[in-house]
């Protein structure tokens, strides 16, 4: 492992770093070696175990060759206000560790699989958990959120003490991966790391009964094609799921940052709550007198 801590960009992500290192934490995972993996925790004032709030965890994205694990920290500061705990987990990636697609793919669905069963000790609602994610961090979140109904995974033996929990309330993805075999995919190396492709590609994953999606692209994205986005949410919908896309004409591939386009995100983070309240998921948005974020 790589000791470091990437310098900010610009004022807005500093700000978020400084958020996020005084934010509770917890250690979710630890390897043989001494390697643990952090969760940080973005909660309502005065949250406790009994509080038993809704709840979404945030995978970063950075398509698991850069480390940007403060994205979120303005989208769970918003949230954390509306009475939702953020659960911003750390997983390896290419940048800090030697690991393999695979390796990465299994980090996320450990997350999924540990916020769920800790869900009392957290304050949780166990049936209101709900997983996010941008670019290669989403396709974390979907794999997590497709797996359960996949009988050979490596992880999940039948009559093992590693059966998957239940789906996720609602799975959120921001400019987000949703074919492995896609040529914009490629620098993952899925491909060649992992055998079978189809048991970790959302794309082969789609089926009846998966959870409510959200999925919000910028149109202007010269790395990750909206039309893509736009083709998995029909088909998520053409399978009786329940879907919606935002589209933004004016974002690129800094669609989750508020402090370059300050009024789409502030319309998808919007977009994203109308839509989890309407699920039944979240509670329903109160009319904002006030920009949502400093």
């Amino acid at each position: 492992m790589t000791s470091f801590q990437r310098k900010a960009r610009t004022a807005a992500e500093a700000r978020c770093r400084r958020v996020l290192d005084k934010a509770p934490v917890v250690v979710w995972k630890r390897f043989a070696d001494g390697v643990e993996l952090k969760a940080h925790i973005i909660a309502p004032p005065g949250h406790t175990a009994d509080s038993i709030l809704p709840s979404v965890m945030f995978f970063c994205g950075g398509m698991w060759a850069l480390e940007f694990n403060e994205e979120f920290v303005s989208w769970a500061m918003h949230l954390a206000s509306r009475g939702i705990v953020c659960i911003l987990p750390e997983y390896r990636n290419h940048a800090r560790y030697d690991v393999t697609a695979e390796e990465i793919i299994t980090d996320g669905l450990d997350a999924w699989r540990w916020v769920r069963h800790n869900a009392a000790n957290l304050g949780l609602d166990h049936e209101l958990i709900s997983l996010a994610g941008s670019d290669a961090g989403a396709l974390l979140a979907l794999n997590a959120a497709m797996q359960p109904m996949i009988e050979k995974r490596r992880w999940w033996k039948l009559g093992s003490k590693d059966i998957p929990p239940p789906m996720p309330a609602a799975v959120a993805i921001f400019r987000g991966v949703v074919d492995v075999e896609a040529p914009e995919a490629k620098l993952l190396n899925v491909k060649a790391e992992i055998a079978d492709t189809n048991s970790i590609n959302p794309c082969a994953l789609l089926r009846r009964y998966l959870p409510p999606l959200f999925c919000a692209h910028g149109m202007a994205d010269p790395l990750l094609d909206y039309a893509m986005r736009e083709w998995f949410c029909e088909q998520w919908k053409s399978l009786d799921n329940e879907a919606e896309i935002v589209l933004s004409p004016t974002s690129d591939h800094t669609l989750t940052h508020f402090d370059v386009n300050p009024a789409a995100f502030e319309m998808i983070l919007l977009a994203w709550e109308t839509f989890m309240a309407e699920q039944g998921i979240w509670p329903e948005s109160v009319i904002e007198d006030r920009a949502l974020m400093w």
